[in-house]
């Protein structure tokens, strides 16, 4: 699929001004006014992200009403639920709460809902349970903003019930105790942009500095940065000196449970964003994906480190049973693509098999969107159901697509990138997945045109590849960490000489050897292994690229990770 390569133009008036104002490198200033920011106090803020930037907790709404009754709780010897949500963002909040109410000297549990069998958010028989436990007091943490029906029979038992959620609320709110979340209607909180773990960080950052301990809440910050990554939320504002400063603290880390997780994945003191999002993340959501539950909080409040590293053991077996299940739907779906290669070009694709595991097909969804650059659903038809999962492409809600075919779920939801559903049971069959498909394929070829269904890389710049450098690069990496909200910058370089390669590794990722300032750089295209025929030594491309540095026995090395890549015939980029 041909990529468009679009350049950023940023103004070089406003890059220069930019430059002279905070003495920096005129690169560094473009890449700064590509990401929106061009005015000196905000670009010194994002390069030099602080703690005392934070915003004041009680600045959310329903601050000091969680606060005054989780101390009161405290006093009175109630037993606390945190009541968590199974993905990295419920994981890690409901791990950093229930720490911080032990520090404070509460009676505190946790409950994790099994991914497969109970699904997202409160459950009215966990509080039937809760209840006979005697528990009084329950606080929810990435989940509970739309459980109307749970939240009556909180207040019919007797329960207070504290929600802290960064979903997008109705029209109404359930009955609770207390509500936190910065996306209320009346909640004037500067950043409505952190996740589930961060709402939690702002709740515990309110009770230690109410206890006079405000001096020890940075120790959090290691998993909320995680928490933070996985969970896909812009890294600016208050997120993004979360993950600064929480990426940091990764590298001495005091957990056993989470010394054990980074050697257990192999990361070493230098954690970046990549690490939590492809090596970190993947494992902890595995465990819940492939049928664990709870114990994965058993992890980060384990003292022994044999016990925890036997977890993370655990979690990597898990891991490699996810990537075995995935791999054996992907080699349906390329069955099926052989059979009807129309189907995948349609402006949406709907693909279905057999009891496929419902725990990693939105993995999958992401996989086809990755490759043929469409929103897709992919659905599990069970012996009585079907059950699907989604991700979008840029620009297209899929939420709203599937809200556009309301009348064929039992129940669905999700936001604009993802979704999961349910079909009736009257549509439970491949004739209902097929009258699914028609629907979702009129409602988005009235939407999307060909330059949607075309992807397109965004260039930071155009450069001499003779300018990279290690010198180069920790320039450029002032800018991190990257992720959703501030890209990790990508530059051109044109005609390129090839002296190595290509070579095909692990029988999917592409690797040559490039030429650069008299010696040689390695570049490594992820996933594209099919692309080899197009690179041969002594010729020259246009790359496409982002840069990154390896550290090897000591010694820092430069490395290209490709995006894109085109026969030099220096015409330039559009």
């Amino acid at each position: 699929m041909k990529t468009r390569w679009q350049l950023l133009n940023a103004r070089t008036g406003t890059v220069d001004w930019l430059a002279k104002e905070l003495g920096i490198d005129p690169l560094l200033a473009r890449l700064l006014v590509n990401r929106q920011i061009v005015e000196p106090e905000a670009a010194q803020q994002f390069l030099n992200p602080q703690l005392d930037d934070l915003y004041d907790p009680y600045l959310m709404k329903g601050m000091r009403e969680c606060v005054r009754r989780v101390f009161q709780a405290i006093d009175r010897k109630e037993k606390i639920l945190v009541y968590g949500d199974y993905d990295v963002d419920g994981i890690t909040a409901t791990a950093v709460l229930k720490r911080a109410l032990e520090m404070l000297g509460a009676t505190a549990g946790h409950y994790i809902p099994r991914r497969l069998e109970e699904g997202y958010g409160l459950k009215s028989e966990v509080i039937d349970q809760v209840y006979h436990d005697g528990y009084s007091l329950v606080i929810s943490v990435d989940c509970g903003i739309r459980d109307f029906e749970v939240a009556e029979k909180a207040h019919d038992l007797g329960i207070d019930l504290i929600i802290t959620d960064h979903h997008l609320p109705s029209d109404k709110l359930p009955l609770a105790y207390a509500i936190l979340n910065p996306k209320q209607a009346d909640c004037h909180y500067p950043d409505k942009d952190l996740a589930g773990v961060g709402v939690v960080f702002k709740l515990v950052q309110a009770l230690f500095e109410e206890s006079g301990r405000g001096h020890v809440v940075h120790h959090f910050l290691k998993m909320v940065s995680i928490g933070t990554v996985a969970d896909m939320v812009p890294l600016v504002g208050e997120n993004r000196i979360i993950v600064r400063h929480g990426l940091a603290g990764l590298a001495h880390p005091r957990n056993p449970g989470l010394q054990a997780l980074l050697q257990g994945v192999g990361i070493g003191p230098d954690v970046n964003y990549v690490d939590i999002g492809f090596k970190l993340a993947p494992r902890i959501n595995a465990f819940t994906r492939m049928g664990g539950g709870a114990e994965v909080i058993d992890l980060f409040g384990v003292g022994d480190p044999k016990r925890a590293l036997a977890i993370v053991s655990e979690m990597n077996s898990r891991n490699v049973e996810r990537r075995n299940e995935e791999n054996a739907i992907l080699n349906e779906i390329e069955t099926q693509y052989d059979s009807s290669p129309e189907s995948f070009t349609k402006q949406f694709i709907v693909t279905a098999g057999r009891d496929w595991h419902c725990g990693v097909i939105g993995n999958v969804a992401s996989r086809l969107v990755q490759r043929f650059h469409r929103p897709a659903l992919v659905l599990s038809i069970g012996q009585d159901k079907v059950q699907g999962s989604g991700r979008s492409i840029p620009g297209f809600h899929l939420l709203k697509a599937l809200e556009s075919c309301s009348d064929l779920f039992a129940n669905f939801g999700g936001h604009a990138q993802a979704v999961g559903c349910t079909l009736k049971p009257e549509f439970a069959s491949q004739d209902g997945v097929n009258h699914l498909a028609a629907r979702l394929e009129k409602y988005a070829a009235a939407i999307l045109t060909p330059d949607d269904l075309t992807p397109a890389i965004s260039i930071d710049s155009v450069l001499p590849v003779e300018k990279l450098s290690l010198d180069f690069y920790q320039e450029v990496d002032r800018l991190g960490p990257f992720g959703v909200g501030n890209p990790v910058p990508v530059f051109s370089s044109l005609a390129v000489p090839v002296v190595g390669g290509p070579w095909v590794l692990k029988e999917q990722h592409l690797k040559f050897q490039a030429r650069c300032n008299g010696s040689t750089l390695d570049a490594i295209w992820w996933s594209r292994g099919g692309r080899a025929a197009e690179i041969f030594t002594g010729g020259r491309l246009d790359l496409a690229y982002s840069i990154s540095r390896d550290v090897f026995r000591g010694e820092a090395k430069l490395h290209l990770t490709i995006r894109d890549i085109r026969i030099s015939d220096q015409q330039g980029i559009s």
